[in-house]
Formats: structure tokens, C-alpha cells, sequence
């Protein structure tokens, strides 16, 4: 099973075709457009404010929906149960912050919304996955959206990220990035991630090339593939 997490920087229609190409069985993709014409074989479920610009999640999976447990009060995490894996996905776009630009003022901070899922979560093959807009880099003392209390508070309930424990780094020690400042290939950042259950043995994790994106979007994408169990 191969989950991929992309930015895709607006008009996702015209890029989809790439996205495809990587045989992604799920892909949760961040800046793309609500009324998007899914490939033969996939759902698209959507949330967002701007119909030009939302969280969406494509699964090849003809029985998947969102959870009853989603809200829109949230910018913007999207909880799908995906019965062809046996999978339960958040899909995040984490505007943090920058949440109290809405009206009404929606829930922007993934942590509160984890919370919230705790119990959905910890069952097992369960996956938290997309943009954090976030790095443990940037943590402070008394920070009210540290990454490092998301990361631990995923791991209290049995997930841990995909990419660290795949390439032996700790959060903030990233080597490799997922975002870049401007399409500028010298200012990345680490902000995309994908937790995995315990249940879920992963079998790599890959970011391709930032020049081979550029001209598409200012973030990679964050592929990771499952072994089937």
C-alpha cells in the first residue's frame, strides 16, 4: 500500500497525472480545488473554505468515506475510513494559527483535533498524514503549537513518523526537506509527515528531487509504502 502526501500548490486537475504516476493508493493532498474529476477507480473526498484551494483525499477505494467523527470547525483535518486497507486516515492541512482568519474562527492546531480522535486513532492500522505547516526546530518553552508535544502525543497512541523512523533521524534533525520557501531550492523546511500505527509495517519512505517538482508545486512528495498485511 502506498501513501503519498503532496502540496500541490493550486490546480491539481492539470497536475494529476504526476501524481498519479506514482501509483499512490491513497494520496492526501493539500491546495487543491473541491470539484477535481478523480481517476477512474479512485473517491475524492474534500474540505475546505476556498473551492479553489482545500485538503482533499484520493483513495482507490470505491467504499471509502469521511468519518462521522469530522468537523468543520477544523482548518483542516479530514478523518476517512478507508474499508479496502482497513485503514482509518486524518488527513491534515494545519493552518495553526492563521485558523482565526475564518469566520467563524475554525480549530487550526492539530493537536486539539488529535485529541479529539484519540480513541479513533489508537485501534490500530491508522495513518495521520499531510502538511503540519510545523518542525520541532521551531518549538518554544511555553508554545502553544509544538510539534514535539504533536509528535508525542502520536506516540502515546501508537504512531510514530514514517520518515524519521526510516532514516534513523530524530524530529528537528531532518536532512531531508519536503518544502521550499519560494521555490527557492536553498530555504527548505521540514513540514510534511506521515504517522504510521505500530500495526503497519512500513516498507520505505521517499522524497524525490525537488527539481523534478518545481515546476509544479514548492513541496515534494512524501511517499511512503506499507507492506500489505
Amino acid at each position: 500500500m502506498r501513501i503519498i502526501s503532496w502540496n500541490c500548490n493550486l490546480t491539481l486537475q492539470r497536475k494529476l497525472a504526476a501524481l498519479i504516476a506514482l501509483n499512490a493508493d491513497v494520496a492526501i493532498v493539500q491546495e487543491c480545488e473541491r470539484d477535481l474529476e478523480a481517476p477512474e477507480g479512485y473517491t475524492y473526498h474534500w474540505c475546505g473554505v476556498n473551492p479553489r484551494k482545500g485538503l482533499g483525499v484520493l483513495a482507490r477505494d470505491v467504499a471509502a468515506y469521511v468519518a462521522p467523527e469530522a468537523s468543520d470547525q477544523w482548518a483542516f483535518f479530514l478523518p476517512v475510513a478507508l474499508p479496502a486497507f482497513n485503514l482509518r486516515l486524518l488527513a491534515v492541512w494545519a493552518f495553526n494559527h492563521r485558523a482565526t482568519k475564518f469566520l467563524p474562527p475554525r480549530t487550526g492546531m492539530a493537536l486539539p483535533v488529535i485529541n479529539s480522535l484519540s480513541s479513533w486513532l489508537r485501534e490500530g492500522r491508522s495513518v495521520v498524514a499531510g502538511d503540519f505547516n510545523n518542525n520541532a526546530a521551531w518549538d518554544t518553552p511555553r508554545g502553544k503549537n509544538n510539534f514535539s508535544e504533536i509528535h508525542d502525543r502520536l506516540a502515546s497512541l501508537g504512531l510514530g513518523s514514517s520518515y524519521h523512523s526510516a532514516r534513523g533521524e530524530g524530529i528537528r534533525m531532518e536532512s531531508s526537506m519536503t518544502y521550499f520557501f519560494q521555490k527557492n531550492a536553498t530555504r527548505g523546511f521540514h513540514i510534511d509527515y506521515c504517522f504510521v500505527h505500530r500495526s503497519l509495517e512500513i516498507e520505505s519512505v521517499t522524497l524525490p528531487a525537488f527539481q523534478a517538482w518545481q515546476g509544479m508545486s514548492d513541496h515534494v512528495p512524501l511517499i511512503v509504502t506499507l507492506i500489505d498485511a
